[in-house]
């Protein structure tokens, strides 16, 4: 795999990125970023549109996008850029299948491989880029788009990390606390000794940025805790009876602010997301971006979740009455995210978002 030459490297004048607050790199130039998107099958009608959001509005220099799929959709002439690189996800270490098999010596349910072997790729995104990458990683999932000029890593070489939605969704209010009983907490905090969230946001919101020293100390903590590797460590700690018995995004985030603040910051995204079930019909990707064509909103998603009620019913950052509330009519939904503050409403067409 070759990279670009620097010389083909896109930078940004401290004019440009002055309003992200984030002056000071080199003139005013930011570090440059690798980013890494891991698709599913389903994720390829909207795909591009997602890289080219990543292309079109990271203020940091891309030195190359690395989607992690079973294939790459074909691409027109036109959209064909070298940074652009596709990574066979059955070359991944440890993979899917090798997953499937170590729940099933768990006695855990193996349909969950396919979760955490995406959780965990990105954990791992290290592993699959060349050794000469940045040291800092975009990860972005496939059905998320940036809308809006946005830098990744600051000035002095922090990342910039999403607060994202509420660890417990208290609607209409910026007023959030910890839940009294979280999944991804608990997880976290048996992998890694130590770990404490940090304060009552998840940094789940469809990406992160990853630090090469960063995500190295978190997996050798790991490791060392428990005398297996990372993977397995991380699977063996997930709650077993849910379908998200864990989360790559918030054991990152709380780990990098609790252990290295100093490399750390952290802002709001204004966003929103649709989620609805997999299957025909819903929306798409391309058509939640269209509608938010003339908003303000610096990104939105479109997500569509197998076992979808199974899912919500699931979820205990969602309050009990919420649950029941969603879960008694499993519609589509948009999330909006505006500083802090979360709101839901029902998804329905002509989808229009402002």
């Amino acid at each position: 795999m070759q990279l670009p030459q620097d010389s083909a490297l896109l930078t940004h004048p401290a004019s440009e990125v002055a309003g992200e607050g984030l002056v000071g790199y080199r003139g005013g130039e930011l570090p440059p970023i690798s980013v890494v998107i891991l698709a599913a099958e389903k994720d390829m009608s909207g795909l591009d549109v997602c890289v080219r959001g990543v292309l079109a509005h990271s203020l940091n220099p891309v030195v190359l996008v690395q989607i992690v799929a079973q294939r790459l959709p074909p691409r027109s002439h036109d959209d064909v850029d070298s940074r652009v690189v596709w990574f066979d996800e059955r070359h991944c270490t440890p993979s899917s299948r090798d997953m499937r098999q170590y729940l099933r010596g768990l006695g855990r349910d193996p349909s969950t491989a396919s979760w955490y072997f995406q959780q965990l790729a990105k954990l791992q995104c290290f592993d699959i880029l060349p050794a000469d990458a940045p040291d800092h990683v975009l990860v972005v999932d496939a059905d998320f788009v940036f809308l809006r000029d946005m830098a990744f890593v600051d000035g002095q070489g922090g990342s910039v990390l999403p607060y994202g939605y509420p660890l417990s969704w208290r609607l209409n209010t910026r007023v959030h606390r910890l839940p009294d009983q979280h999944t991804a907490l608990e997880a976290a905090g048996r992998l890694v000794p130590g770990w404490l969230p940090v304060d009552a946001y998840s940094g789940m919101q469809h990406h992160m940025v990853f630090d090469r020293t960063i995500l190295g100390e978190l997996v050798q903590r790991a490791q060392d805790a428990h005398g297996e590797p990372f993977w397995q460590a991380f699977l063996r700690t997930a709650d077993p009876h849910k379908w998200t018995g864990a989360s790559e995004y918030v054991l990152y985030r709380h780990f990098a602010a609790r252990f290295f603040p100093e490399r750390v910051r952290h802002r709001h995204v204004d966003a929103v997301d649709v989620i609805q079930a997999e299957g025909h019909g819903g929306f798409v990707l391309p058509e939640v971006v269209a509608a938010a064509r003339n908003s303000s909103l610096r990104a939105v998603g479109c997500h569509r979740f197998l076992h979808y009620a199974q899912r919500l019913a699931t979820m205990d950052y969602i309050p009990v009455d919420l649950r029941h509330t969603v879960c008694a009519e499993p519609v589509p939904l948009q999330l909006r995210l505006h500083g802090g503050l979360l709101t839901m409403e029902k998804a329905v067409p002509p989808l229009t978002l402002i």
